[in-house]
């Protein structure tokens, strides 16, 4: 820090105040991100719901009208699609939970950076060439 003194008096103050200035911006960010992502999970939920209700509410009335196939295509559309839903978010919530292999520099996991064969460091060879 010293350095930064040498070349300018009050650098490294200014430097620091940018630094907690930046980590204070972050966690404004961080926080404003969550909350959007909790209204959206909620609004899509209470939207969903209103779905579900009109698409039930017809299966109904057409079962009362005296149009049992169509009541059961519209009833079945209605399980199929709340199943579908349920299956879909756990198997993204397994997949948001396995674990990953930490980025390399191009952001792609360990796996990008091991050749077809599996050993790490060997590059493969161009198409049509051999590799020895």
């Amino acid at each position: 820090m010293q350095g930064y003194e040498d070349v300018q008096p009050g650098f490294a103050e200014r430097i620091m105040a940018m630094a907690e200035r930046e980590q204070q911006h972050r966690h404004d960010m961080d926080r404003t991100d969550a909350g959007q992502a909790y209204r959206l999970a909620s609004r899509g939920q209470i939207l969903a719901l209103v779905a579900l209700a009109i698409m039930a509410s017809l299966a109904i009335t057409l079962a009362v009208l005296g149009q049992p196939v169509w009541a059961a295509v519209v009833g079945g559309i209605d399980v199929a699609a709340v199943v579908g839903v349920f299956i879909g978010g756990q198997r993204q919530s397994s997949e948001d939970q396995s674990p990953s292999s930490p980025p390399g520099r191009d952001g792609q996991g360990r796996a990008a950076l091991e050749s077809p064969g599996g050993e790490e460091g060997d590059a493969a060879a161009p198409e049509g060439e051999s590799s020895g």
